[in-house]
């Protein structure tokens, strides 16, 4: 246990000292936003783009990796949006934000950094499975589930799909996959120059990415953390992680490194996504902050129980 604790206190440190730099406020609004403008528009996708590029992959089926992980995503979807439906008796677009927020990792700031700081490229080729079809499925089906919630009636448009469809084009991660994807397939190569500025780049994303979390987790803050966002918190950090290990474990019989890759990935605490589709619809904003902020502090604790169940 204490060799899985001094393998995340590193991580969750930076985290600490962008949130006591952010909350002292010698990281005002601004750096905090340029902080996460960085890792999201250039940090992590040259991240990925330079991995890409250079992985090795097996030739091995990614449908079982997918069953583990996205398996779990839909119980757990299914059981945080029952709950806040049934057992709180919130309306259709809380319940779906609860859902949501049950479900959706926060892969950005969180997952990618953690996966790659504890397991390096030996984490690699799961992790890009996971990530390949993670934003598509995660967006398309949280946009529907809340446009039916909001309008209360069946029925996917075409304004709605095209909508989603030009979000995931634009979005720097999927760009970052997709054109090392790309270059791979061409089999071209990177000039020393490209070489060395994408490797800073790269060695930039994951701390800063974690002051960036620290920011945003002063910024969220737990105010709004009642009852609900704390079933939210439980279902993301406990159920979920736990649910993707039976699956990998007993059903799918996945390798163990992919297993580690699809539990961290799991024990990721909700997403900022989530708090952008709850600005978006204007609900559930503060219990959305509030299971943000309170999932980014337990983690740690939640992340070395899971290294060390995991035997990391």
């Amino acid at each position: 246990m204490l060799q899985a604790f001094n393998t995340i206190a590193p991580v969750f440190g930076l985290i600490v000292i962008g949130y006591l730099l952010s909350r002292l406020g010698a990281f005002g609004k601004a750096v905090s936003e340029g902080l996460s403008g960085f890792v999201f528009t250039l940090g992590i996708p040259a991240l990925l783009f330079s991995t890409m590029i250079s992985v090795e992959f097996p030739g091995t089926s990614p449908w079982p990796l997918w069953g583990a992980y996205f398996g779990a995503v839909g119980c757990v979807w299914v059981l945080g949006w029952a709950i806040a439906r049934f057992g709180f008796r919130r309306d259709p677009k809380v319940s779906a934000l609860a859902g949501v927020g049950s479900a959706y990792a926060n892969t950005m700031l969180m997952g990618l950094p953690m996966i790659f700081a504890v397991m390096g490229e030996q984490g690699a080729v799961p992790l890009f499975i996971i990530l390949s079809v993670h934003l598509p499925f995660m967006t398309l089906f949280a946009t529907m589930q809340l446009e039916w919630a909001e309008r209360d009636t069946p029925g996917v448009s075409s304004a709605l799909v095209m909508g989603v469809l030009k979000g995931l084009v634009r979005n720097p991660i999927m760009l970052g996959l997709a054109a090392g994807l790309a270059w791979r397939l061409a089999g071209l190569g990177l000039p020393a120059v490209p070489a060395k500025v994408l490797e800073m780049l790269s060695e930039a994303s994951v701390p800063c990415a974690l002051l960036a979390m620290g920011c945003a987790l002063n910024h969220y803050g737990i105010r709004g953390a009642g009852a609900l966002a704390a079933v939210m918190t439980a279902i993301k950090l406990v159920v979920h992680p736990a649910m993707v290990w039976l699956l990998a474990t007993y059903v799918f019989a996945l390798p163990p490194s992919w297993t580690m890759v699809a539990v961290m990935f799991a024990a990721a605490p909700t997403g900022i996504n989530t708090f952008i589709f709850a600005v978006r619809y204007n609900a559930a904003i503060g219990m959305v902050s509030g299971a943000i902020a309170l999932g980014t502090m337990i983690s740690i604790a939640t992340y070395s129980l899971a290294l060390w169940g995991l035997g990391r």
